[in-house]
């Protein structure tokens, strides 16, 4: 598996554009499974995921890994094409085609936290929300990104481990930076 993808085209980005096939593409990015296991993993109906990791298939997001015959039935397996994703900056997208995929992304990071918070009775253990907007420099900005920087470390390290034990736990991290909107009013209530 690659370290990481770059989307470069409309039927790539189209493939990622929907929130079960994130949900689907992030269970694959650690784990090989099966249709059955994907379906069973997110609690989705078999037909739906197969008809969403066949879209993943084709834009090549993901990979056939294994085939095995069991009884009938060719059981089939699949990993992600590499664990993490990136737009390509060559990559021109129009406005609805950025709202689709931020809106599929909004979309994919509530139902993980929905999944959560009924598995946990309505109290997940560490959870940290927030959700800040400040004026920043180039040099905060740089030190943000060195953080998540950090954070990705962590991260990507601890899906190339594969054992697992009980000191462990899964957890789901989701950020967005970006730019806000020029039209938020200052501290002193003035339109900036």
């Amino acid at each position: 598996m690659k370290y990481e993808m770059i989307i470069e085209t409309a039927e790539q980005l189209h493939a990622l554009s929907h929130p079960l096939r994130q949900r689907i593409l992030n269970v694959l990015t650690s784990r090989e499974l099966s249709n059955k296991q994907i379906a069973d993993e997110l609690g989705e109906s078999a037909p739906k995921v197969h008809f969403h990791v066949k879209e993943l298939l084709n834009a090549g997001i993901i990979q056939l890994t294994k085939e095995e015959v069991k009884g009938s039935i060719i059981e089939k397996k699949y990993m992600a094409a590499a664990r993490s994703f990136r737009l390509s900056s060559a990559l021109e997208l129009s406005k609805a085609d950025q709202h689709m995929l931020y809106e599929s992304t909004f979309h994919a990071t509530y139902q993980d936290l929905l999944e959560s918070i009924d598995y946990y009775e309505g109290v997940i253990p560490f959870a940290q929300i927030s959700q800040q907007q400040a004026w920043l420099n180039k040099e905060e900005i740089d030190l943000i990104n060195e953080h998540f920087a950090s954070i990705n470390e962590i991260v990507e390290a601890s899906r190339t481990n594969d054992e697992k034990d009980e000191a462990t736990s899964l957890y789901s991290l989701s950020y967005f930076f970006h730019l806000a909107s020029q039209r938020k009013s200052t501290s002193d209530g003035h339109e900036k």
